[in-house]
């Protein structure tokens, strides 16, 4: 199938197409000869969904593109990059390859690189794209994880598992849900490599993490302040795990928060009544559990011992997150907030507050969008009220 969809007019096709909609090409598509139509059509499909996600892979040249879920699942570019940048070696074996998209980014920094896929047909799409892309220094093998460490006589520097998080149609996320089995094949990996890198779910509880595989270091990395995964690596290192905040951004810079779990445990905050700016930390800090060591840190008063929003009277230009200008904390009242926002249009938030923020909008008429935020919250006092902002 890769020669066909390689052949000229097929990949014209794809060209010309490339913004349609699949499912509408479906419904004109030809029957019958011998153009691959079903083919082609997938790789329009999955071509939209890496667009933003691969550039480098979407403007590449006689790149076959595997299934659209394959895709959805795959690392973006710009996670796959950072990580690639955190470790260090000549070799490095990813045994869990997939599409190959953190295979192509390890091999711009390591000498030699082992994707080990157990499904054949995406070990043979990635060993082609990898060869589309120049990645010269990349040995594929199309078998199982358990079977390429029982095979192989050598020893790596780096392992790295992207464990299955999907029980046939179900989204998993819990640690024994993934395959491979990671409590079985980490301590198999550590006998063939310095060091373990996992990756895992947004979802993943970093306590459970920690406390059975005591890693030397979790990342929790955001993009656009969402998070998009979990790293750990687990080498000999027994020092408590240090925790690392990551905030990436398109324009190749990150942002840091790094702590080790005892300086949240003994952090102690103060406590005001809303100032002038309210900060709300970043999705990585909120996963990575530091509730109260950013306010610490950052000289900030919190709300409550409950709500994850600080204060101040001081404008914080370099706060890990979302900063506002607090104008006036109003009641759910709908002819007041009609006279504060006429078009009755805000971002509304919730946090330690009892209704959703979808729940909160519908009770006061409020549509999407525009320059205003309307925070539910609970603050020091216990009040539950409605901070008045506007972004800074």
């Amino acid at each position: 199938m890769i020669a066909k969809l390689l052949k000229y007019e097929v990949q014209q096709y794809i060209k010309d197409h490339q913004y349609d909609d699949p499912f509408l090409l479906s419904l004109k598509a030809k029957k019958g000869g011998d153009f691959p139509w079903e083919a082609a059509i997938e790789q329009i499909h999955s071509l939209q969904k890496a667009k933003g996600k691969l550039p480098t892979w979407a403007a590449a040249k006689d790149i076959i593109w595997p299934a659209p879920l394959s895709v959805e699942q795959a690392s973006s570019e710009i996670t796959a990059r950072y990580k690639a940048g955190q470790i260090t070696g000549k070799s490095i074996v990813d045994l869990t390859g997939g599409m190959g998209v953190d295979t192509s980014f390890f091999a711009d920094n390591m000498q030699e690189v082992y994707y080990v896929e157990v499904n054949e047909k995406l070990a043979t799409l990635a060993g082609h794209n990898f060869e589309a892309l120049g990645k010269s220094n990349i040995f594929v093998y199309n078998q199982s994880a358990e079977d390429f460490l029982t095979a192989s006589k050598k020893q790596f520097d780096v392992l790295y598992l992207d464990p299955s998080r999907r029980d046939k149609s179900r989204k998993v996320f819990m640690i024994q849900d993934c395959a491979p089995n990671l409590y079985e094949i980490i301590p198999r990996s550590l006998e063939k490599a310095k060091k373990v890198l996992v990756k895992l779910s947004p979802m993943v509880d970093l306590s459970l993490l920690i406390r059975d595989f005591n890693p030397s270091k979790i990342w929790v990395i955001s993009v656009k302040n969402e998070v998009k995964e979990v790293l750990c690596l687990i080498d000999e290192i027994k020092s408590p795990t240090l925790i690392s905040a990551v905030d990436l951004f398109e324009d190749g810079k990150c942002a840091l928060f790094e702590f080790e779990p005892g300086d949240e445990a003994t952090a102690q905050n103060e406590y005001a009544l809303p100032l002038k700016y309210i900060y709300e930390p970043s999705a990585a800090i909120l996963k990575a559990g530091a509730f109260k060591l950013v306010g610490k840190r950052y000289g900030l008063k919190k709300l409550h011992v409950s709500t994850h929003l600080y204060t101040s009277d001081e404008l914080l230009l370099d706060f890990p997150g979302r900063t506002f200008l607090w104008k006036a904390q109003i009641h759910q009242d709908k002819k007041e907030i009609a006279r504060l926002i006429p078009d009755k249009k805000a971002n509304v938030l919730t946090r330690n507050y009892p209704l959703s923020p979808d729940q909160l909008k519908k009770k006061l008429d409020m549509k999407d969008g525009g320059e205003n935020y309307l925070i539910g919250t609970t603050l020091m006092d216990r009040q539950k009220v409605l901070l008045w902002c506007e972004r800074v």
